[in-house]
C-alpha cells in the first residue's frame, strides 16, 4: 500500500546559467562632410546600449550596440571635434538547461575602445565588451514533509529542515529618465559637445506590501569645448530616479540586486538650437533588472520506518545553489601613464575587465585588468591622449572554501590623474564583489510503500529492553533499532532531546504496540 504523503511546495527561480562572455567588434566610419579632416585622434569612449535578450532551446543571446565617441584634433587647428560610430554586437552562451521560458539578466560593459585614422576622412574603431549573463527558470518543487493522518500512526518519520537562500523573483522594468542641466556660471557655455558618458547605479530598495520601490542615480559626465575653442572642459550632473516593481514571491526580508542597463541614450547641448549654450538635455532609456533572493525553509522527510510491517522507501537526492551574498573588496590602483609633454590632465577614463578569483592560504583573492585612458593638454596647448593597462587585486577571508564565486568589478567615479614629471599619475578606486553560492545537497524520502501482507513477527520480542547508549546514538536510531518510538523512549526515561543522551547511559526502551 502506497502511503499518502503531505507535500510542501518550494517555489524559486533556478539559476541554470551564469557566465561571463566577451566580444570584440571593429568598424570603419566616414567623417561627416560638415566636419574638418582628422589630424590626430586624441580620445575615445564607449557606452553600451542593450537592445534584446533572447533565449531558445539551449542558447541565450544578448544583443545591442557599442556607441563609440572619437575625439580628434582637426587639420588646420581649432577646437577638437567629435565623430561617432555604432558597432552592433551579439554575445551568446549555450547550456542544455536553457529554454525559451528562461528569464535573463545581463550586465554588459565596455572592456576597451580605441580608434585610428585610416585617412583624413575615415577612421576605424575597435571595441571590446563583456557581459555577465544569468538565466533563471521558474521552478516549483513538491517535497513530502509528512504523512496523511489516516495512516493510523503505524509509520514513524524523521523530519528534516534546512534554510536556503534562493532566487525567488527575476523581474525587469523599462523606463525613461529625462532631465535638463545647467552649465555652472563659473564655466563658459558649450560650443562643441565632445563626449557624454552615463553611469547608472542602484542606491536604495524598500518593500511596501507586494511592491518593491527602488531608487537609483544617473550620472551624466560631459566633455566639451567652449564656443571660442580655447580649452577642453568637464562638467557632471546627477539625476535621481525611482520605480516600482510588483513582487511575485519575495518579501521585505529578501535581498534585492538591481542591475540597471542602458538601452539607449541621447545627450545634447541645447546651445545647438540657438540658446545661450548653458543648457544640456538628457533622455535615457533604462532597463532595471531585479533579482530577489529570499530565505526559504525546506522541510522534508529524512528517514522512516514501520515497527509492524515491511516498509519500502524511495529516496530522491535534492541539490540547490545556496546564495551567500556578495562581499565587497576595495582596492586603489596607483599607476602612471607616459606623457612626456603633459601640462594638464583634462579627463581620465578607466574600464575594469573580467574578474578572476583564486583561493590560497585561507584567503580569496580577486584580480582584474584595468584599461586607463587620459586626455591631456600638452605644453604646446594641443590635446593629446595617453593610455595603459594595469592589474589590480584585493583579498577577502575565505569564509567558505566550498563556495562558488562569481566576481565582478567597477571603478569609482572618483578617478584622479595629475601631470607630473613627464607622466600622468593615476589614482583609480576599484570596488570588487565576490558573489558566492554554495552547493546544498540532501536526500529526501519521496514515496513510502507498506507491505501489509508481510507483518513483522514481534511475538518473540520483549515488551521493553534495557539498552546501553553508544557515542553515535540518537533517540531516532534507538527507536528504529528496537522497533519503538521516540515518544515512548522520552516518556520512559524522562529525557527530552538528543543532547541529553550520554554515552554509556542505560535506557528503558518500550516496544511499540
Amino acid at each position: 500500500m502506497e502511503i499518502s504523503m503531505v507535500r510542501g511546495t518550494l517555489r524559486y527561480a533556478e539559476n541554470v546559467l551564469r557566465e561571463t562572455r566577451g566580444a570584440e567588434e571593429t568598424a570603419e566610419a566616414i567623417v561627416p562632410d560638415a566636419l574638418p579632416d582628422i589630424l590626430r585622434i586624441v580620445g575615445t569612449d564607449a557606452e553600451i546600449a542593450v537592445r534584446s535578450k533572447d533565449t531558445s532551446e539551449g542558447r541565450v543571446s544578448v544583443s545591442g550596440s557599442i556607441l563609440a565617441s572619437v575625439i580628434y584634433a582637426p587639420e588646420g587647428g581649432g577646437a577638437p571635434r567629435r565623430v561617432n560610430a555604432e558597432l552592433p554586437f551579439t554575445i551568446s552562451a549555450e547550456s542544455k538547461r536553457i529554454t525559451p521560458a528562461c528569464r535573463v539578466t545581463a550586465r554588459v560593459v565596455p572592456r576597451s575602445v580605441s580608434a585610428a585614422a585610416v585617412n583624413p576622412r575615415k577612421f576605424a574603431v575597435r571595441a571590446a565588451v563583456f557581459a555577465e549573463i544569468s538565466c533563471y527558470i521558474d521552478t516549483s518543487l513538491e517535497i513530502p514533509s509528512g504523512i496523511a493522518p489516516d495512516c493510523g500512526g503505524a509509520i514513524e518519520i524523521l523530519r528534516g529542515e534546512t534554510e536556503l537562500c534562493l532566487p525567488t523573483d527575476v523581474l525587469e522594468k523599462t523606463f525613461t529618465v529625462s532631465d535638463e542641466y545647467q552649465i555652472p556660471a563659473a564655466l563658459p557655455p558649450v560650443g562643441e559637445l565632445l563626449k557624454s558618458s552615463v553611469s547608472l547605479s542602484s542606491e536604495d530598495t524598500r518593500v511596501v506590501g507586494s511592491k518593491l520601490i527602488f531608487k537609483g542615480m544617473a550620472r551624466v559626465s560631459l566633455l566639451y569645448a567652449p564656443p571660442d575653442g580655447s580649452d577642453i572642459l568637464q562638467s557632471a550632473f546627477e539625476t535621481e530616479f525611482s520605480q516600482i516593481l510588483e513582487l511575485e514571491n519575495a518579501d521585505a526580508g529578501s535581498a534585492f540586486e538591481i542591475i540597471p542597463q542602458l538601452t539607449s541614450s541621447r545627450v545634447e547641448a541645447c546651445g545647438e538650437q540657438g540658446t545661450d549654450g548653458r543648457r544640456v538635455s538628457a533622455e535615457l532609456q533604462i532597463a532595471a533588472q531585479c533579482v530577489a533572493r529570499s530565505k526559504i525553509k525546506a522541510c522534508f522527510i529524512r528517514d522512516a520506518y514501520c515497527p509492524k510491517y515491511a516498509l519500502e522507501t524511495t529516496v530522491t537526492p535534492l541539490s540547490f545553489e545556496n546564495s551567500l551574498g556578495a562581499r565587497p573588496a576595495s582596492s586603489v590602483l596607483r599607476g602612471s601613464l607616459d606623457a612626456p609633454d603633459a601640462a594638464r590632465v583634462v579627463s581620465v577614463a578607466a574600464r575594469p575587465g573580467p574578474v578572476s578569483a583564486a583561493r590560497e592560504n585561507g584567503a580569496l583573492t580577486l584580480s582584474c585588468p584595468v584599461e586607463a585612458e587620459a586626455l591631456y593638454i600638452a605644453s604646446d596647448g594641443s590635446a593629446r591622449r595617453a593610455e595603459g593597462s594595469f592589474e589590480v587585486s584585493a583579498s577577502l577571508p575565505d569564509a567558505n572554501g566550498n563556495s562558488r564565486c562569481s566576481p565582478r568589478a567597477e571603478c569609482s567615479r572618483d578617478i584622479y590623474g595629475v601631470a607630473a614629471d613627464g607622466t600622468i599619475e593615476l589614482r583609480i578606486p576599484v570596488e570588487m564583489f565576490a558573489d558566492e553560492t554554495e552547493p546544498r545537497e540532501f536526500d529526501a524520502i519521496s514515496a513510502l510503500t507498506v507491505d501489509e501482507a508481510s507483518p513483522v513477527d514481534l511475538a518473540g520480542l520483549p515488551s521493553l529492553v534495557i539498552a546501553r547508549v553508544s557515542a553515535d546514538d540518537t533517540l531516532w536510531s534507538l527507536a528504529k533499532r528496537h522497533r519503538s518510538a521516540r515518544e515512548l523512549i522520552i516518556s520512559a526515561n524522562s529525557i527530552e532531546r538528543d543532547d541529553a543522551l550520554r554515552s554509556g547511559d542505560m535506557l528503558i526502551i518500550p516496544k511499540k504496540r
